[in-house]
């Protein structure tokens, strides 16, 4: 399958990601939900988390912090509107911790950056 699904996300400074992608997984809460071919509409709140694209095989092409936001998912495309989209090569724990001092109003974001980074990226 070719990489059919339009994946649009703006931040309230830029156009952040405008690509085809073969699948997105975003973070919903407790869970999370895979965008695909021909999904049928849904609006719905994303948290902030991980969202990764993925390959036709599944496996993770690419991944970003994002912060919470709203998806709209129709006709495939997916549109997202959010605070923070941060590709993972552009934070590391010392820059998040900085920015969550810097940023106090985005503290959860990058608190979560920073637990995500000490868990996983060992």
């Amino acid at each position: 399958m070719a990489e059919n699904i339009t994946l649009q996300i703006w931040t309230p400074e830029r156009t952040a990601f405008n690509q085809k992608v073969y699948r997105v997984v975003l973070p919903t809460g407790k869970t999370t939900l895979t965008v695909i071919e021909d999904r049928a509409p849904t609006s719905m709140m994303i948290y902030a988390g991980v969202m990764q694209i993925l390959n036709p095989d599944d496996s993770i092409k690419d991944w970003y912090f994002i912060d919470k936001g709203v998806a709209d998912i129709a006709q495939n495309m997916c549109r997202i509107s959010t605070a923070h989209l941060l590709h993972h090569s552009q934070i590391t724990i010392d820059k998040a911790l900085e920015l969550k001092e810097k940023e106090p109003e985005n503290a959860v974001f990058y608190n979560m950056i920073v637990l995500y980074l000490q868990a996983f990226a060992g």
